[in-house]
């Protein structure tokens, strides 16, 4: 059985080991994408020099720029700065080719400030960190490219548990698992490459187990979903009706101001217009949440700007605070500095351990 395992171990690795090298390293630069984007894009991700008197109804300024600047635009989505000052994001739905529009604007001085289309392979300092978040999430292939992720990270899951298996060591004690868990002093050649194979993968296990296990289940959400349902209470959120936005008999900051009202300590994050079905949602960040950038706490509100429906993540059910954890522990976000460079090290892992594995693997083939 060892003997099998070992070879399913190796030809998997092999198998998938671009795919995973391409992951990895991909999101250890995806840790830090919000500093990079700031200083590759510093007009559209912090205010200006001069400040300009803040706009009264910044949403409603927002979208009014945006119909001068870009008469066709279809608006779905406005994003608020993180930092105060800085542009409004307006984000069009994906079109049929899983691209999408991004327009920034400073609604305080009245700017259209240029836009970026998400999902298109371009090289520049604008399309650097959508394209490397595009080729990180979906391999720069849409859905197909998204469900290939999700199957490279059940596979990455499956080589730390194979890898944990024939690791351990034959024999039981400290002294064992010292030789285990270490490179020993002289150790050279492919000896030298096969201990530090097998003491990096063991030493960052916890990342190796926790790391695909929650990209897993952002990849195949509903799944995921269905599977905490089962053993924890769970409440449902349905998804809001596709297509364009239906016209809104509230003005968008009204909107904002009525669900901001029931969060008092919060703010506003991002407000998805209304859908065809008529119901606008807003999302918030609460002090202690999980989802430290935009936070998870959601209002829906009708038409008529009545509040129909409620997420707030920390009185949620357990088994929605543990789905609204998945992406800030694979994000590292919530979990501060020092994780984020622990995140970053273990994105250089496969790269190391595919590395080694392969070099091994040859020089037994030579032989």
């Amino acid at each position: 059985m060892r003997k099998a395992l070992a070879a399913l171990h190796r030809w998997a690795a092999l198998a998938a080991g671009a795919l995973l090298l391409v992951l990895g390293l991909s999101g250890s630069l995806m840790v830090w994408q919000a500093e990079v984007d700031a200083a590759l894009n510093p007009a559209w991700f912090a205010p200006p020099a001069l400040r300009c008197t803040p706009a009264e109804r910044p949403v409603a300024t927002t979208l009014a720029l945006l119909a001068q600047a870009a008469p066709g635009a279809k608006p779905a989505i406005v994003v608020a700065p993180a930092v105060p000052g800085a542009a409004y994001q307006v984000w069009e739905r994906r079109d049929g080719r899983g691209l999408r529009r991004e327009h920034f604007v400073d609604a305080d001085c009245g700017r259209y400030l240029g836009t970026r289309l998400r999902g298109d392979a371009r090289l520049d300092r604008a399309h650097a960190v959508p394209l490397l978040y595009e080729l990180h999430s979906r391999l720069l292939a849409g859905e197909t490219g998204h469900t290939v992720v999700g199957v490279g990270a059940l596979v990455l899951l499956a080589l730390a548990l194979s890898g944990l298996w024939l690791a351990l060591p034959r024999r039981h004690g400290l002294e064992a698992w010292r030789r285990v868990l270490s490179v020993r002093r002289g150790s050279a050649g492919p000896r030298f490459w096969y201990e530090l194979h097998r003491a990096a993968g063991l030493w960052l296990l916890p990342l190796a187990l926790l790391l695909p296990l929650t990209g897993a289940a952002l990849v195949f959400a509903d799944a995921s979903k269905a599977l905490v349902g089962t053993v924890l209470p769970l409440q449902p959120w349905p998804r809001l009706a596709r297509g364009d936005a239906a016209p809104a008999r509230l003005a968008p900051d009204d909107y904002v101001a009525r669900g901001a009202a029931l969060f008092p300590q919060a703010r506003w994050s991002r407000l998805t217009l209304p859908d065809a079905g008529g119901t606008a949602e807003l999302r918030l960040l609460q002090p202690g949440e999980a989802r430290a950038d935009t936070g998870m706490t959601r209002v829906r509100l009708d038409a008529e700007g009545r509040v129909v429906a409620v997420h707030d993540p920390l009185r949620a059910p357990a088994g929605n605070r543990v789905v609204d954890w998945m992406f800030p522990l694979h994000s590292a976000e919530t979990l501060g500095l020092v994780a984020r460079l622990l995140w970053t090290v273990f994105g250089l892992l496969p790269a190391l351990l595919l590395g080694s594995g392969l070099w091994l693997w040859w020089r037994r083939r030579r032989r």
